[in-house]
């Protein structure tokens, strides 16, 4: 406590010794050692139907029809305004850590590759930063980049707005969410079948300039999770819920593999509804547009216990 010079105390000999310790009790009430903030360390994790990530392992019993098998070699997503939830509610913004690599300002790139056969790659499964200390019951967070920094210049961009396989143009923006595979693989069936999540209709004739107004579909979803102790649980990112409504091993013809967030795109139907997000399918400029409304309560992520 700082007492005013216009007040008074009744101990002379108490006054002077408050007077000799203030400084260093100054100097312990700033900077990195501030009591009242403390790190926090999301982590998160990556399954397909429950079981642990690895990437290029074929998975069984991926979506629908036969033979249901998947091989996952690409696994990567942008998350962005990431806060923790006290109990009544109130949400806290992390305060990012500014890495130069994984984090910038308020975006966080997770890369969970590690090993695609191709020897060991830079991977990153954490968002860090800061919050005030206090009692955290849960997290909400936003998968994709936010259109301020999306529409960054990719040949300027800084880190991680500039990583390689996450770029779509400069017009279109960002892959939110890459996810690559096959399905049936190692059989006459075999189909490549991806997952890549972005902004739709975004205006502007120039692919290699920035969109000229916002775009049509930003395709940005929030995620609340209740019962989440940042200190000891995961985020767990499940894609076989995902692919439930999928027939990995098949394609439409003239359509591109998998889905690739067009609105044109019959793949894109049973999947971006379980991506959080509301989706509208047009087959052609004259088709009737088909809305479906995102399933509800969302698969796509759950909190993981020790």
């Amino acid at each position: 406590m700082i007492f005013s010079s216009t007040r008074s105390l009744p101990f002379p000999r108490a006054n002077a010794l408050l007077i000799s310790v203030l400084p260093a009790l100054l100097v312990g009430c700033g900077g990195d050692d501030d009591p009242g903030e403390r790190a926090a360390t999301v982590r998160f994790a990556a399954q397909i139907n429950g079981e642990a990530f690895t990437c290029g392992k074929t998975y069984s019993g991926v979506g629908v029809g036969q033979p249901g098998s998947y091989q996952v070699n690409d696994w990567r997503f942008y998350v962005h305004d990431v806060a923790l939830v006290k109990a009544d509610g109130n949400r806290q913004p992390l305060d990012l850590d500014q890495d130069g690599t994984w984090q910038y300002q308020n975006v966080a790139l997770l890369d969970l590759r590690q090993d695609c056969g191709s020897g060991t790659l830079p991977s990153n499964n954490v968002v860090k930063g800061a919050v005030p200390s206090a009692n955290y019951t849960g997290i909400c967070f936003k998968v994709g980049v936010p259109y301020a920094l999306n529409h960054l210049n990719d040949a300027t961009a800084p880190s991680p707005l500039n990583a390689s396989g996450m770029l779509w143009n400069w017009r279109g923006g960002r892959k939110f969410i890459r996810l690559d595979g096959f399905g049936a693989p190692g059989s006459d069936n075999s189909t490549a079948f991806v997952v890549h999540l972005g902004s739709t209709e975004c205006p502007g004739a120039d692919p290699s300039a920035p969109p000229v107004a916002a775009c049509g579909y930003p395709n940005i979803a929030e995620f609340c999770l209740d019962n989440f102790n940042v200190d000891q649980d995961r985020v767990v990112m499940d894609m076989g819920h995902a692919l439930a409504g999928s027939n990995v091993a098949f394609n439409t013809a003239n359509t591109a593999s998998g889905c690739m967030s067009g609105n044109a795109d019959p793949e894109c139907i049973p999947i971006l509804p379980r991506l959080n997000l509301d989706f509208t399918y047009v087959a052609g400029a004259s088709a009737t547009p088909e809305h479906y409304s995102k399933v509800t309560p969302q698969v796509l992520f759950s909190v993981g216990k020790p």
